[in-house]
């Protein structure tokens, strides 16, 4: 029980990070929740269908590629984060703040939240399914799998948002991937479970 509280604050922190900051802001990081804002732009879909559907389609993919022991560990983080973000987005509450502030703590709040669900073995099924298929496969570095995903979309912002989006996205992942280094090297959370997290294995292929 104390795992799933744990991984649904994580969630929350995400969700919350996204729906009232950065899709308001048109802030890309790389992930799916800029896929989508960047789909919604071009489809003219409300961004929490995509959101969902893309989810859906993940988590699909990893209990094919993966098995049955990712997809268990998995669901609940993504139920999590499709409830959350259709729920905060929906409330049509945002912040509108400087650029540069709005990105440090979204960043510093999605960080941790990634660093919360990490901490419990599991994610909130995103690119990390394709890579990690990938490296199952073709053995390719995973970390570096993850980079050129996160790239390729920055690069698609650009043509959507400008230059300047693709800038704030390199920003925002910088100061996303520090707060989950430091959380854990400081060991923030510490976990009565030893066994190796997923993000280790993840960055260390």
């Amino acid at each position: 029980m104390e795992s799933y509280i744990i991984v649904a604050i994580g969630n929350i922190l995400l969700t919350s990070a996204y729906a009232f900051l950065t899709v308001p802001n048109d802030i890309i990081d790389g992930g799916i929740t800029s896929t989508s804002l960047l789909l919604s732009s071009v489809l003219n879909l409300d961004i929490t269908y995509i959101t969902t559907t893309i989810t859906v389609l993940l988590l699909i993919f990893g209990l094919i590629t993966l098995g049955k022991h990712f997809f268990i560990k998995s669901i609940f983080s993504s139920l999590c984060y499709i409830l959350f973000f259709n729920t905060f987005h929906l409330t049509g509450f945002f912040i509108t703040i400087n650029p540069f502030l709005c990105i440090i703590i979204a960043s510093i709040l999605i960080g941790l939240g990634h660093y919360l669900c990490l901490s419990q073995n599991t994610t909130t099924v995103g690119y990390d399914v394709i890579a990690l298929y990938f490296h199952k496969k073709k053995k390719y570095n995973t970390a570096m799998t993850l980079h050129i995903i996160g790239t390729f979309i920055l690069i698609l912002g650009i043509a959507i948002f400008g230059i300047q989006a693709f800038l704030y996205g390199i920003i925002f992942i910088t100061i996303e991937t520090q707060v989950i280094y430091l959380l854990n090297k400081y060991n923030f959370l510490k976990r009565k479970n030893k066994r190796r997290p997923i993000w280790k294995n993840i960055l260390s292929k």
